[in-house]
């Protein structure tokens, strides 16, 4: 008889900085607790900046000076700090080459490799498309490059692509975030019961993961911090 496995959802967008590191958190508390076969992971979809036009790009600096504000030099503070953040769990931000887009075809793809168990790798790739490798994921080229690097067929997701498929499973997520409330993210549900809002520290990973293993009630109660919210700002 199968283990019964542990649920974790996750609402995040690719273009969240906290939303990767978050990723990562996750990532090493599974290893930390030798727990790879006992999870099931379910992505899903919330985004940013739904307004904003699709088949386009600009550099994220000057979208987020635009929209918040904010001096350009402030907002790369604010990058530098980030990027240190990254480099502890194995990620390479590179903010100058960052190009904002519109989410929702990516969104709608991950919702389409998880019919084919994917959805882990090709998160995975779009996250490291947009904030290491500097691609402009507003070009559908660029797109199915990601797609073939990790496996899928670019044919069948470029006919994705050029339908409305999985436009509503998208809508069901962004509704059910609003559901519970979700203001930000990224947002870790796990087994319907526990709550991991942001990139919080690693011990809050280890600690909830853990109590969900072995039935306990966690030890640390969880704040909210390591967070991106709609208005462009993260904290």
């Amino acid at each position: 008889m199968s283990r019964e496995k542990i649920k974790i959802e996750i609402w995040s967008d690719v273009v969240c900085p906290f939303c990767f590191i978050g990723k990562r958190k996750m990532e090493h508390a599974v290893t930390k607790l030798n727990a790879e076969d006992k999870l099931e992971i379910i992505w899903h979809s919330f985004q940013l900046d739904s307004n904003f036009p699709k088949n386009i790009s600009v550099p994220s600096t000057k979208h987020l000076s635009e929209k918040k504000g904010y001096p350009v030099e402030q907002i790369k503070g604010m990058y530098h700090q980030l990027a240190n953040q990254g480099k502890k769990y194995d990620i390479d931000f590179q903010f100058d080459n960052a190009l904002s887009f519109n989410t929702l075809d990516v969104h709608r793809l991950i919702q389409w490799s998880k019919t084919l168990n994917k959805s882990n790798e090709l998160k995975e790739a779009f996250m490291l498309a947009y904030f290491t490798n500097g691609v402009d994921l507003s070009q559908q080229e660029s797109i199915l490059k990601v797609l073939k690097n990790v496996g899928l067929d670019s044919v069948k997701g470029s006919a994705v692509l050029n339908s409305d498929d999985y436009n509503q499973k998208v809508e069901q997520d962004i509704y059910q975030s609003r559901q519970l409330g979700i203001r930000g993210v990224p947002h870790f549900l796990i087994n319907e019961k526990e709550v991991i809002s942001g990139a919080q520290n690693d011990s809050v990973f280890e600690n909830i993961l853990s109590a969900a293993l072995t039935k306990m009630k966690p030890k640390e109660i969880t704040s909210q911090e390591g967070i991106c919210l709609p208005n462009g700002e993260c904290k």
